[in-house]
C-alpha cells in the first residue's frame, strides 16, 4: 500500500502509525500458541456427532483437512 501511487499520502500515514504501534514478532507468536491450543483439542475431542432425525449418529473414521 505505501508503494502505490493511488493511495493518498494521509492513508499511507494512518498505515505507518499502525504499522509503529503493532509489535509484529509478538503477533505472529500468538497466532503459533493459538494454533497449538487448537492442534492440544483436535487431538482430544470425542467422535463427531452429527444430529439426525432428533438422535445422535457418531461419524466413523478419519478426518483430513
Amino acid at each position: 500500500m505505501l508503494a502505490r501511487k493511488d493511495v493518498a499520502e494521509q492513508t499511507k500515514e494512518h498505515l505507518r502509525a499502525i504499522c509503529a504501534v503493532l509489535d509484529m514478532t509478538t503477533f505472529l507468536h500468538e497466532i503459533f500458541l493459538c494454533q497449538d491450543r487448537l492442534d492440544e483439542i483436535a487431538r482430544r475431542r470425542q467422535p463427531l456427532l452429527i444430529k439426525k432425525r432428533r438422535s445422535y449418529a457418531p461419524i466413523a473414521g478419519e478426518f483430513t483437512t
